[in-house]
């Protein structure tokens, strides 16, 4: 794990407008595979977070973590899609390089002479990385966690998607639960009820974890 030093330095680096390193082609290929591995449905939607200090990388997404050695030329933090981590590693690979040399700004990534355009590349995003969701941690688990956050903490964690997606899928279930028990009586008011005492449940288990850490 990075050390408190080396933390330290990636807080303080957030704010600049560039992040260089350099980083060996075997340790970008073994963060890429990582990082997708039981994404499922969110590898689209997912995003990656490169915390980068003078001597070590982590690369993290939602439920996982991976650090790798760098050579940090300029330290701080970037926010890629996930997707686009593959479509580096894979043009990273055409160089036969042992080592590559990466430069971020904002909307641009750079490895070697290749250089890839996306609105969604930004520096200067540090989420705490002691507040995260399993990778293929389900609605109920989403929506517990995201009760205990702000908007902007959501979005700061890269979880804005999935507690998208985890509140479209349970107004489904509901709506669909309520169709089916009508000629019982049962209204949809009633089923939601139980659901968000089942998340407002759920939540308080996390609570005690989650403000330990603010």
């Amino acid at each position: 794990m990075q050390s408190s030093l080396e933390s330290m330095e990636a807080h303080q680096m957030a704010d600049l407008t560039v992040v260089e390193f350099a980083i060996r082609l075997s340790e970008l290929r073994k963060a890429t595979k990582r990082l997708f591995v039981s994404r499922g449905e969110f590898k689209e939607t997912d995003s990656a977070d490169l915390l980068v200090s003078r001597f070590i990388a982590t690369f993290r997404t939602v439920g996982t973590e991976f650090e790798a050695p760098v050579d940090g030329s300029r330290p701080g933090t970037v926010r890629i899609p996930l997707r686009m981590l593959k479509d580096i590693a894979q043009a990273a690979g055409t160089y036969k390089k042992p080592e590559l040399s990466f430069h971020f700004e904002a909307g641009q990534v750079q490895v070697e002479k290749f250089s890839l355009r996306h609105p969604d590349v930004a520096l200067g995003i540090l989420p705490d990385q002691r507040l995260d969701l399993p990778v293929d941690a389900g609605a109920l688990d989403t929506l517990a966690m995201a009760s205990l956050l702000s908007p902007e903490q959501i979005v700061d964690q890269g979880m804005r998607a999935r507690v998208e997606a985890a509140q479209w899928y349970t107004s489904q279930a509901v709506s669909s639960a309520a169709e089916a028990l009508r000629e019982f009586g049962i209204r949809r008011k009633c089923i939601q009820e139980l659901v968000d005492g089942r998340i407002k449940e759920t939540a308080g288990k996390l609570t005690s974890v989650v403000y330990a850490h603010r």
